[in-house]
């Protein structure tokens, strides 16, 4: 663990060192970058407010820059994101005090496992023959102040090249 102190990998898929454990955007980065395959991320605006229609901000693994750009030129000439939204619109928020309010936490770790289970698998048909698919991921964190917990929506996206492969096969 000694040899560890101060050092992070290249990739950024190792948890870096944290002072006194508080937890941030930066310092939790490791957590969607934990699967070998993922090659990139895309994240869904949440500050101040859930924005589906807002630019994405990309996220990059060092080393895969130029796949992930092939995989997100993909994505946009198959105008996944339009679908993405029309998936997520889809299905219906969580609230509480007699539906008035929206709770965009929870809506987001509530439909994030149902877009999983549908929309993906669909898109994951569509985008096999160009070498990746995608998945979408929970990404939070704890706060030391204001709100307790952040959450933010990934569309990640996986090479199917690799240890992918292997493990593909091995289902067959």
């Amino acid at each position: 663990m000694a040899d560890r102190i101060g050092k992070r990998s290249d990739s950024g898929r190792e948890e870096p060192d944290r002072d006194f454990r508080s937890s941030t955007k930066d310092n939790s980065e490791f957590k969607w970058k934990v699967d070998r395959s993922v090659v990139g991320a895309m994240e869904v605006l949440t500050d101040p407010n859930l924005d589906l229609r807002a630019k994405f901000i990309e996220h990059g693994i060092i080393g895969y820059e130029d796949e992930f750009q092939k995989y997100l030129k993909v994505w946009e000439d198959l105008k996944l994101k339009k679908e993405f939204i029309t998936a997520f619109e889809s299905i219906p928020p969580t609230t509480s005090c007699c539906g008035l309010i929206t709770m965009q936490d929870q809506t987001i770790k509530h439909i994030v496992p149902l877009l999983n289970k549908g929309w993906v698998k669909s898109v994951n048909e569509k985008v096999h023959d160009s070498g990746f698919k995608i998945s979408i991921f929970v990404w939070k964190w704890s706060n030391i102040s204001g709100k307790a917990e952040t959450v933010i929506p990934l569309i990640r996206f996986h090479s199917l090249s690799g240890s992918n492969t292997a493990a593909t096969s091995n289902k067959k």
